[in-house]
């Protein structure tokens, strides 16, 4: 086989074709390599390596000087598996430990065109720049990166998927030379473990033997060597060579499983080290075809629609695979334009970004050709010069078994971006709690089983196989991405800004989420999760990202802050210390329509309720409870706008999200004997925890109709009503993880939250049960993974309001999930009117505003095209009360005082 067949996905490439050949080097430095070279890593400074390399600690290297180097030091690369204190007083019921070992497990980077099978060799080449460190200022000598043996150069091979790395290196073996002077099988998969009845009771040969010391400048050469032995066993040689010195040790009865499957290079600890080649001898192996998608996902943000002037604008975010210098998008009102995309003129464009805490991101503000609500638009992405929109990864190995990515969802990667047209009835799905993690759920003889949790699919982008194949079909114009949208933390707390977007990618720029992605409108809203750090809210998130001792790396958490608020608003700069205001409000342009994005977290009152026992009360226990009136959801600012939204909005329908459970309807930790007991940090995680601050939201979003509100986070799908205040309130998710929060107790289709909030209960998908009723899931059933589908017809004379959830797998045909769903008219909702209005005639399709005397705003609505308005009568107001009406089309403004009947 010619070389060039070997070396097709080594450079960093571009577009949607499958992974270009290299040109062919054959460097001093690489010469004395055996077989096929794959790799010389001789291309510019970088810190992505190529396109052909998979990891999930992409920040563990970096291309310097022609060689593939260890990045021995990263923003935020301190952080510490934990979360808030709180965790501590409900897990272990003693204080949070402050002092931990940072050191990070080793980082594999996986080669993505080779899975190897039976015999074959890898040969790697590099140069030893440094043993590692003195023991740095404010730093602990018994940290394993300061032990002997903790700096680790390797080979890995057997990996079941490409991201098996960081400690999660289930089905892999990793071997190589550590600096206390051995040459090691570091890590090999447990007996056992997918070998059948095999014990490890076959292996023979020394699993550890002394090797030379690396020298500072000198050159190394590491060899295995895969040998098949029949009935299901290799063998294993390695030789290590430097200096002129020779160590080596073979092993025999080792099962094939174990070397059979990807394999990639290995770094960990403080050594200092390059690797300037890899190389391969085959044997029978072939390569496989791999296709990329240098644009990882360019969407726009609907939020940020906004009219400047006569034009409407947009911003994009665009994050790229690899390096370049600038972005430009085009849009047009045809999917396919006259004379193609090169025709149509740049609607935006903007430099490519990399900083410390941005990895190859742009911020695009883009002037739509049309008002988006007279017409579908379509977009396309050009990098540098180059359309970058299609996804080359659909069709190729770069999807399947062993790629983290599903790829079955969309059925082709050519398609373009689309921005639907945004006019009633406005139509949003609802995501939350993408994990991506725990096996893939697939058809089989046997019906539907979750499969490869532990190896093929131990990461993947969709949890199940036709995840979204009828999304098209339900006609959505918005998602929305709402809470624990990619669980920063769930997989590994990321030790450097390229590791935090891998974990980004992994979840939302897979072929199925890229697509949905860049073919509707988005509005990402994240939770705790989402910033690094579990129950990440309240005072204490400030204080954690501002202070050292506390028990976490304050810049990781400064970085994780700057990298979410970079890709949910598009911010070209952003403070870390700074509370982030990201409430915002988007109306459509026909101005019937306004969705409401908040932040129920990181503005709240601390979850403490003991801040008086040390120096207050003595031994009182919850002084400071739930339910004292003082506690606050929102904030005084935010809560403030959100008052004078609900006040003053003329949109006939307001739906929002980011208030997680205003209803205590959702248990906490099982241990406790209570639902919402005072300091259960997984009750106190809702909104309805903060009792006096749920019920001022509540009251406030009753006094008007056509308010909905819906959240993620708790991974159940529920949908129901405040009967008192006719508020519907929707959860949704999950989309990748399971857990649902259990149910409190007496739970069911008529019943009251735990704070004696009357409710009636429509739907509920959970886990174990399919109803309100709690009837138990049914075991042929598809994972109860869902989304909710929201639909608002503004168009009518009476709005309607519909809700159902939808299993991720389903049509629109099927019946809804959950055991019911919600279709109403938007004056069902809300508080009673307390009075009646006059007949009132004004300027027609205008922003009307009704006032008290004094200047108190009262409530909006937008008037017909008659110039009549669509509601009767006013909710919180006496009769006789004396109104200001006030209306303005936009150019025209109308006042006068009416009295209330």
């Amino acid at each position: 086989m010619q070389r060039r067949n070997f070396l097709k996905t080594s450079a960093a490439g571009a577009g949607a074709a499958a992974l270009p050949a290299a040109a062919l080097r054959q460097t001093a430095k690489a010469a004395a390599l055996p077989g096929t070279l794959i790799d010389d890593f001789a291309r510019a400074d970088s810190l992505h390596h190529g396109s052909g390399w998979e990891s999930l600690n992409p920040g563990y290297w970096k291309i310097e000087n022609g060689t593939l180097r260890r990045r021995l030091k990263n923003y935020g690369d301190r952080a510490r598996r934990t979360g808030f204190p709180f965790h501590s007083e409900t897990n272990t019921g003693e204080a949070l430990e402050t002092e931990y070992d940072p050191s990070l497990p080793q980082g594999v980077l996986w080669r993505r065109d080779w899975k190897l099978s039976g015999d074959y060799s890898i040969t790697i080449q590099g140069t030893y720049h440094a043993d590692r460190p003195a023991v740095a200022e404010g730093d602990n000598a018994n940290w394993k990166m300061y032990q002997p043996g903790n700096g680790f150069i390797g080979i890995a091979i057997g990996g079941k998927n490409l991201f098996e790395s960081y400690g999660k290196e289930r089905q892999t073996t990793l071997i190589g030379w550590q600096d206390n002077n051995t040459l090691s099988v570091v890590k090999e998969p447990a007996s056992g473990r997918g070998s059948g009845n095999w014990t490890g009771k076959s292996r023979k040969g020394p699993k550890s033997v002394e090797a030379t010391a690396l020298k500072p400048g000198k050159i190394f050469t590491l060899k295995l060597k895969v040998s098949k032995e029949g009935n299901g066993f290799t063998a294993l040689e390695v030789i290590l060579e430097s200096n002129g010195e020779q160590s080596s040790f073979k092993r025999t009865g080792i099962p094939q499983r174990f070397t059979d499957g990807y394999f990639g290079v290995v770094g960990r600890g403080l050594i200092d080290f390059d690797i300037s080649g890899v190389s391969i001898d085959a044997k029978e192996n072939k390569p496989l075809n791999i296709g990329i998608a240098d644009c990882c996902a360019c969407y726009p943000l609907g939020d940020s629609l906004t009219q400047v002037g006569g034009d409407w604008q947009v911003r994009f975010v665009g994050v790229f695979a690899s390096d370049g210098k600038k972005v430009e998008i085009r849009v047009s009102d045809s999917e396919k334009p006259a004379g193609g995309w090169e025709q149509v003129a740049v609607s935006g464009s903007a430099y490519i970004v990399n900083n410390a805490w941005r990895r190859n991101t742009a911020s695009i503000l883009v002037t739509l050709p049309k008002n988006p609500a007279e017409a579908t638009l379509y977009y396309t992405i050009w990098k540098d010069g180059k359309d970058v929109t299609a996804d080359g990864r659909i069709g190729t190995d770069a999807c399947g078994p062993g790629t983290g990515m599903v790829g079955d969802v969309p059925s082709s990667g050519t398609y373009v971006g689309r921005l639907p047209q945004l006019k009633a009835p406005y139509k949003l799905c609802g995501l939350s709690c993408h994990a991506i993690t725990s096996g893939l759920q697939q058809r089989t003889e046997n019906g539907l089983q979750i499969l490869g949790g532990s190896d093929d699919w131990q990461i993947r982008d969709q949890p199940t196989v036709e995840a979204y194949k009828h999304l098209e079909d339900y006609n959505f114009q918005v998602m929305v991405w709402e809470d624990d949208v990619w669980y920063m933390e769930l997989v590994l707390y990321p030790p450097s800004t390229d590791d935090a977007y891998k974990v980004v990618a992994n979840s939302i720029f897979g072929p199925t989420s890229r697509w949905q992605m860049m073919r509707h409108w988005n509005v990402i809203n994240p939770g705790d999760h989402d910033y690094g750090m579990d129950d990440i809210k309240g005072p204490e998130q400030l204080l954690i990202r501002h202070r050292e001792g506390l028990g976490q790396d304050p810049s990781y958490i400064r970085r994780n802050f700057q990298i979410v608020h970079h890709l949910i608003t598009g911010a070209e700069e952003v403070d870390p210390y700074k509370n982030p205001k990201k409430w915002r409000a988007w109306k459509m342009p026909n101005r019937d329509f306004t969705f409401l994005v908040l932040d129920s977290r990181l503005w709240r009152t601390s979850q403490d309720t003991e801040i008086w026992k040390e120096w207050g009360w003595g031994d009182i226990e919850n002084a400071y409870d739930r339910t004292d009136p003082t506690r606050a959801l929102l904030g005084e600012e935010q809560f403030a706008w959100l008052q004078q939204v609900v006040r003053t909005d003329a949109a006939r329908v307001i739906a929002m999200t980011g208030l997680s459970g205003l209803h205590t309807i959702w248990g906490g930790d099982r241990k406790r004997e209570s639902p919402f007991d005072q300091r259960d940090r997984v009750a106190a995680d809702y909104a309805g925890w903060v009792k006096a601050g749920a019920d001022r939201v509540i009251e406030l979003l009753a006094e008007r109709d056509g308010v909905v509100t819906v959240y993620g986070d708790v991974h159940n799908g529920c949908i129901m009503k405040n009967q008192e205040h006719n508020i519907i309130e929707c959860s949704f998710g999950p989309i990748g993880r399971s857990g649902g929060r259990r149910v409190i107790p007496g739970f069911g289709p008529e019943m009251e939250d735990f704070d004696g909030r009357p409710l009636k209960v429509t739907a509920l998908y959970h886990k174990e049960y399919c109803d309100p009723k709690l009837t138990p899931q049914p075991p042929e059933e598809p994972f109860y993974w869902n989304f909710l589908e929201m639909e608002f017809d503004t168009d009518k004379a009476d709005p309607t309001i519909a809700l159902r959830i939808r299993n991720m797998i389903d049509p629109p045909s099927e019946s809804p999930r959950g055991g019911g769903s919600l279709s109403e008219k938007a004056s069902e909702s809300g508080r009673p009117v307390a009075c009646k209005l006059p007949k009132i005639k004004t300027l027609a399709n205008a922003d009307v505003r009704f006032v008290h005397t004094d200047g108190r705003p009262i409530r909006g609505v937008r008037s017909l095209s008659d110039g009549s308005l669509p509601i009767k009568g006013l909710t919180d107001v006496d009769p006789g009360s004396k109104i200001i009406v006030t209306a303005f089309d936009g150019e025209v403004s109308q006042s006068e005082t009416i009295r209330a009947l």
